[in-house]
């Protein structure tokens, strides 16, 4: 194999020397011979593999190529990026990053089994990245320990869409060696060893399974003399249990396993991440990883550059930039501007940018870099302001180490407003470059450019929307309708229109046969131009579950934008709030409303919702703790103050209710869910009159505006009016109210579940 390195390393140095300087052979691989190139245009350290000769004559170049731009796209932390790929007198090579490291197979040998903590930590990384691959369209078909790379502690998976590439390419040659079409023998699939070529992410579940196995045992499932024996023995046997070779393994990681590695496709967990929530390993986990313990790497692998050394992933608050314009009027621009910055961050999927809510937390407030960082946990803060004069924009932006307080990087943009996507791609690529992190991806949601006062109507509609207020909300709609209209192929003003569609539906501003499908046109709309936009698919799994009550639909759309979008914490908010509680799986909707408040700690939304989650599973003192720390944040959030008066009113705690409602009352300016609040707290303390009151005040409400059946329905569920009530259910019903899907966790309608005509409703709901 070293005679093959250097065979291939003389025949091709020549050829190319325009570009690269090769600089030494590395190794020859499975598939590939690796070696070492500088890389002249950008200066830098890169790997080229080049397809073994053997493999040539059955490999098309051009179909090669075909399949690896498709890889290609993948950009994502725990991913080894393809930056090129060509063929040199018919062989294909691919050109990646290269930074010095070790593999998870160079880690097995050296200490063999691996500690629980450390294992878990590194099968949540690999299965993030998998998820993120599977979603979009491509299986691995080679994971294994020699395709895990580790880079302080973190796992990057490797070699995506090789063993796809040179299978797609193979002209209906089989090539059966190992490690080369089908994958390696000792990690893969049932169905990849028969030789199905329509493989699903469930194949590579199986896999990473069984490199779970052999982290944690020091061996692989199944073994045998031969190759052929091999893939016969897991035909013909289940696989082994863990806790067979491993005694002290918890039982639910044993069974998280057995279950990952079923014959059958279908017995297994439907998606890496869902093999990941078995095995109860958090991707933040990284207790007792070697970056902690000393450990001293092996000989030089290719690794990403993409993580700053000691940091993991770098990461920035980008806080609000201040508007220098005397006019208040243009404060939606200077907002606007911020949020686009830290869109156009995240997308590199490089960096990790704190949530706009928890940023802009810290508007107009004169704090001390460092105790931003120290508050929103990251390591760099960006401040800028904003001055617009006439057809003009002048963007000052400053970086900030937080860990020093030193300026990392300024820099003064001057553009016309016709310009304004480029301004943000301009600060995000000069940050990317301040941070020393590899630039794969920078590109606005936009393939053409947007008119200036398109993009106006666009950041008008956004500043509206964060008021959340039902005015604002109708204004929100209105703006990205007439920014949708003016360029229809502006994806982010059909997302942003979905968005005020869906919040005035599930607000009760508008009737949900009104609003949802609206929402629903508007967000396809947004995903047939830009398919990307977790925003989009977001919104589309919250119409799905609240008015389709299309429960597969919905978990498939989140699934979707959690993909797409890993750090978009509003994903995980929705698919905790309106997916998975009103199914009742409580755990799911605990550990994805969790993710969602570290992605953004200081979202009153979000907080808000930590404590809902809480207490509609049943923890009502959790739920009532949690909403007073949503409250510490801004005493004056109506919603934490409506869900704390039920979760009190729950409690028995009918005083404490009754002034958390009015609070919520007098916020809202008489909103009718706050009213029906304070009327059921009212009838559960015994005051008949006061809910009577509130009654009349609920009803006279209806009379001027919408206001949903569900709520007519509590209280008079609370005043022991039960045929009134389940008649008001039933009219919701009709009106496809989307509050029904609550009817299971709510404890307002718990007097109401043994009635035959209560069950007939919920059955339509299908929760």
């Amino acid at each position: 194999m070293v005679n093959e390195a250097a065979e291939v390393f003389e025949r091709i140095r020549d050829a190319f020397a325009p570009h690269y300087r090769l600089e030494r052979p590395l190794g020859v691989g499975g598939m590939a011979v690796l070696l070492l190139a500088h890389e002249l245009k950008h200066d830098r350290r890169v790997a080229i593999k080049v397809l073994r000769s053997e493999l040539v004559p059955t490999v098309g170049a051009a179909r090669f190529e075909r399949e690896i731009r498709v890889a290609a796209r993948l950009t994502h932390p725990n991913i080894l990026p393809l930056l090129d790929s060509g063929d040199f007198d018919g062989t294909p090579y691919y050109i990646m990053p290269f930074v010095e490291g070790e593999s998870l197979r160079a880690r097995l040998e050296r200490l063999g089994a691996l500690p629980l903590a450390e294992a878990l930590a590194l099968a949540a990384e690999a299965a993030d990245a998998l998820n993120y691959a599977h979603a979009a369209g491509i299986v691995h078909r080679d994971i294994k320990p020699e395709n895990i790379l580790l880079l302080n502690g973190h796992a990057v998976v490797a070699d995506f869409g090789i063993a796809r590439a040179i299978s797609a390419s193979a002209l209906g040659e089989e090539v059966t060696s190992a490690g080369i079409i089908l994958g390696t023998p000792a990690y893969m699939s049932p169905e990849q060893a028969a030789g199905d070529d329509q493989l699903d992410g469930r194949s590579d579940v199986y896999s990473l399974a069984t490199v779970v196995f052999e982290m944690l045992s020091g061996s692989v499932p199944f073994t045998a003399s031969t190759t052929r024996a091999l893939i016969a023995r897991r035909f013909v046997e289940a696989a082994p249990r863990l806790s067979s070779r491993n005694p002290g393994i918890p039982e639910h990681i044993d069974a998280a396993i057995a279950a990952a590695l079923e014959i059958e496709p279908s017995g297994r967990p439907p998606t890496a991440a869902a093999f990941a929530a078995s095995l109860g390993a958090p991707a933040e986990l990284r207790a007792a990883t070697p970056a902690a313990t000393g450990a001293v790497p092996a000989e030089p692998l290719v690794l990403p550059a993409t993580t700053i050394s000691g940091l993991g992933l770098p990461s920035i608050a980008v806080l609000p930039f201040v508007n220098l314009t005397s006019d208040p009027e243009n404060e939606f621009f200077s907002d606007g501007i911020t949020e686009e910055v830290m869109s156009a961050l995240s997308r590199l999927r490089t960096v990790k940018v704190a949530a706009r809510t928890s940023s802009f937390a810290f508007k107009g407030r004169n704090e001390d870099a460092r105790v931003i960082a120290e508050r929103l946990r990251v390591t760099n803060i960006l401040a800028g302001s904003v001055r617009r004069a006439g057809s003009r924009v002048r963007v000052k932006a400053q970086l900030i180490d937080a860990t020093t307080g030193f300026e990392l990087w300024s820099d003064q943009i001057d553009r016309e407003f016709e310009d304004a996507f480029a301004i943000q791609d301009d600060i995000a690529r000069a940050i990317a470059g301040a941070l020393r992190v590899t630039l794969l991806d920078v590109r606005t949601t936009a393939a053409t450019p947007i008119a200036g006062q398109v993009y106006e109507l666009y950041l008008r509609g956004r500043f509206a929307l964060n008021k959340r207020t039902e005015a604002d909300l109708r204004r929100a709609a209105d703006y990205f309708s007439e920014a949708a209209q003016a360029d229809p192929e502006f994806a982010l003003a059909h997302a942003g229109l979905a968005d005020a569609w869906l919040m005035l539906g599930v607000y009760g501003a508008e009737r949900a046969p009104n609003a949802m499908p609206k929402a629903r046109a508007a967000a396809e709309r947004s995903i047939e131009i830009d398919p990307s936009l977790p925003e989009a698919h977001a919104t589309l799994g919250a119409v799905s579950a609240l008015f389709d009550w299309n429960w597969s639909g919905a978990e498939e759309a989140f699934r979707r934008a959690v993909a797409l979008g890993p750090r978009y914490p509003t994903a995980y908010q929705w698919n905790a709030m309106n997916h998975l509680l009103p199914r009742a799986r409580f755990d799911d909707a605990r550990i994805a409303i969790e993710r969602a408040r570290s992605l953004d700690p200081l979202s009153l939304v979000i907080a808000t919702s930590v404590g809902v989650v809480h207490y509609l599973s049943g923890d009502i003192a959790g739920g009532v703790r949690a909403l007073q720390q949503a409250l510490e944040l801004d005493p004056s959030f109506t919603m934490a103050n409506y869900f704390l008066g039920g979760a009190l009113r729950d409690a028995g705690d009918f005083e404490g209710a009754a002034v958390a409602f009015r609070a919520a009352i007098a916020q809202s300016g008489g909103s009718p869910e706050m009213v029906a609040g304070l009327a059921q707290t009212l009838a559960r303390s015994g005051d008949v009159d006061g809910a009577r009151a509130a009654q009349r005040e609920l009803a006279d409400l209806s009379s001027r505006r919408y206001v949903s059946a569900c709520l007519h329905a509590q209280v008079h569920a609370a005043l022991d009016e039960t045929d009134l009530a389940l008649a008001s259910l039933e009219r919701a019903f009709t009106e496809r109210d989307p509050e029904l899907v609550y009817l299971g966790v709510r404890p307002a309608y718990a007097s109401l579940r043994e009635h035959a005509r209560f069950a007939a409703v919920r059955s339509h709901v299908q929760v």
